[in-house]
């Protein structure tokens, strides 16, 4: 795991929902000066409240420091977002056209 500090690891979390500190703080009910602290590593979240921005950023604590996610670059993060939303069917697609792009 690459050496981080929580507040970057939030941004990039934040940067790949492509979500501003204004609509982050919105979903969690405190002012965007507050989520802007935290990313720019002037505070530190505690537990409850890291649990409460990773929930509305469609994460969890355990993923967020899992070493795989902090090594995953933002606009993989994002890819995984955006499939995490499709249908199956969609998804079964996608993989069939991912599949053509990997042959090329």
């Amino acid at each position: 795991m690459r050496e981080q500090k929580v507040g970057n690891l939030l941004r990039e979390l934040r940067k790949a929902k492509n979500l501003t500190t204004q609509e982050l703080a919105d979903k969690v009910n405190v002012s965007q000066s507050y989520i802007s602290r935290f990313e720019n590593n002037k505070a530190i979240p505690d537990v409850d409240m890291l649990d409460r921005i990773l929930h509305a950023l469609d994460s969890n604590l355990s993923s967020f420091f899992a070493s795989d996610f902090n090594d995953t670059p933002a606009d993989l993060i994002q890819l995984i977002n955006t499939v995490k939303t499709l249908s199956p069917e969609a998804r079964i697609k996608l993989n069939e056209f991912l599949s053509l792009v990997r042959e090329k």
